[in-house]
């Protein structure tokens, strides 16, 4: 009798720190910056569309790579397909999309007469939702890469003084998540707990100074990660510009048109 009594006291315990030790994992957990829509989170394996279009803020206009000795800049930004893609808890909101850059595209440094192909196309590139740190001081940031291998886009040349006829761009970029303030400025940084909850349009920048490393949280576990630098034609290389995003649904036509819908990066 007092063998089954210790016996049923070790398993009661045992359970006890089973559960302490499960209720600790869930406490440490990290939950990720996740998309919601209209007060709602988007789950896993639910999608939406988005659009985008350039956000030219201040003296800022457009979108310029440097690198490799070249200068390229386009006026606009456009996604040949976006769509938002839900998560569980303790995943990020991640996005696929397909982005081109075109509008009175031109490029100095590779001769005269030159300009780019137009539009300058990337690969499919995917994008998550990450932060600047750890905790509740950073700022909530997008991560673009490309799905498949390194190449990001390729950019071609037209004219009989270009001295390269085509840039191959490779790696990895940051944006800061903004919002919008629709007066043609830069809106705040959205920082950590995200107190703007939700709007109509969001700004992803890219700033002059590349963004290096990101704090991902996958499964409840955050780590910082380092980007791979974004090169033209092997040499380092940047990317800088503004765009407006904005949910979208295809009218009867098949083409995307903006939602006057409110959403948010929550993190």
């Amino acid at each position: 009798m007092q063998s089954s009594r210790v016996r049923l006291m070790l398993v009661a315990l045992l359970g006890v720190f089973a559960f302490s030790a499960v209720a600790a994992a869930a406490a440490q957990a990290e939950e990720a910056p996740f998309w919601s829509i209209g007060g709602t989170r988007l789950e896993e394996g639910k999608t939406h569309y988005i659009t985008a279009k350039v956000y030219n803020a201040g003296t800022e206009k457009g979108f310029t790579l440097k690198g490799s000795g070249r200068t390229i800049h386009c006026e606009s930004v456009r996604l040949n397909e976006g769509v938002l893609l839900g998560s569980k808890a303790g995943n990020p909101g991640t996005n696929d999309e397909v982005i081109e850059f075109f509008g009175a595209c031109s490029v100095t440094g590779n001769g005269t007469p030159c300009t780019p192909v137009e539009p300058i196309v990337t690969t499919n590139v995917k994008s998550e939702l990450v932060e600047t740190e750890k905790g509740a001081s950073g700022s909530l940031l997008t991560e673009f890469k490309p799905e498949k291998g390194s190449k990001f886009t390729g950019i071609g040349f037209t004219g009989a003084g270009c001295t390269l006829k085509e840039i191959a761009v490779e790696g990895e970029v940051a944006a800061q998540v903004r919002t919008d303030p629709n007066n043609g400025e830069l809106g705040e940084l959205v920082t950590l707990p995200n107190t703007k909850k939700e709007a109509h349009s969001w700004l992803l920048a890219l700033p002059a100074a590349p963004i290096k490393t990101v704090w991902l949280i996958k499964e409840g576990t955050g780590s910082q990660v380092t980007l791979k630098e974004l090169k033209a034609n092997t040499e380092p290389a940047t990317l800088e510009g503004t765009t407006l995003v904005l949910l979208a649904k295809k009218n009867s036509e098949g083409k995307f048109e903006s939602e006057e819908v409110n959403w948010s990066p929550l993190p």
